[in-house]
Order: structure tokens, then sequence, then C-alpha cells
């Protein structure tokens, strides 16, 4: 079920995680799919709580040295690597589980304090945690024309 942003800035959100869709699909169209090394594309949940702001990355199969967490400005950057486990004398009927790199990127909200950021890892889940900071103020000034 979609979810339907309430402040411009999440509106801005969804629509550049839908370009990143679109392109990402362009990059798998026929032809092109030698170009680069295939990309997965990690599954999310994003949800705020009174205290925090909170990331969960769904990463079965990655073990915690191969993930990297960093932060460019106010973007959480989620890399890493899932290494491909296949029995070299078997034949596979069906293999659906990625691997590869990944990468997802996502958005951190102004009022989330980037310097108390905690991140744990338990059985494949990754979540990062922002708490909110204290006596912030708000995201939205206006600035006069002189």
């Amino acid at each position: 079920m979609a979810v339907i942003p309430k402040e411009p800035l999440e509106w801005l959100n969804l629509f550049r995680q839908q370009m990143d869709e679109i392109f990402r699909y362009l990059t798998t169209l026929e032809g092109r799919e030698g170009v680069a090394e295939k990309e997965q594309a990690p599954l999310v949940d994003i949800y705020e709580t009174r205290d925090s702001f909170v990331v969960e990355v769904e990463l079965p199969g990655c073990n915690r040295e191969d993930i990297t967490l960093s932060l460019c400005c106010s973007t959480l950057v989620i890399e890493g690597t899932i290494r491909e486990e296949t029995d070299p004398g078997a034949t596979y009927i069906c293999l659906e589980r990625p691997a590869g790199r990944l990468c997802r990127t996502v958005e951190v909200p102004p009022g989330a304090d980037l310097e108390g950021t905690r991140a744990t890892c338990r059985n494949g889940l990754v979540t990062v945690a922002f708490p909110w900071r204290k006596n912030d103020k708000p995201h939205i000034r206006e600035i006069p024309i002189e």
C-alpha cells in the first residue's frame, strides 16, 4: 500500500525514489546488461517514533563486515556485497537469491541528529536510528527579499 506524503519534502523524496526506479529499469533493458555490474537495491522500512527517525534495511545473507553505512550531507548511504554461494557441482533449477553489490540511499529529515546515530545488525536486518534534535528550529523559514 502506498504511503501518501504529508509534507513537501516527503513528496520530493517520493519523486526521487520513483526516478531511481525508472533509471534502475532503464539500465536493465536488453543490450545494456553488460555495461555495469548489476546492483541490487535492498528492501527498507522507514518510520518515525517520538524519539527518533529509523531506517531498517533487509540484508539476508550479507555479513556484517561486508556492509558499509555512511552519511553524505543528510543522505544515509547503505552499501554492501552479498557473496554468491553456489555449489559448483550442482545444476540449479531455480536461483532467485540476489548476489553481488547492493546500494540504497535514504534522505534523513532535517530534524534528525546526525551525530547521535546508532546502528545495529541482527539476523540480516540492519537498523539505523537517528534521534531527533532537541529544541530544533522549524525546517522552513522565509527569506526576506531586499
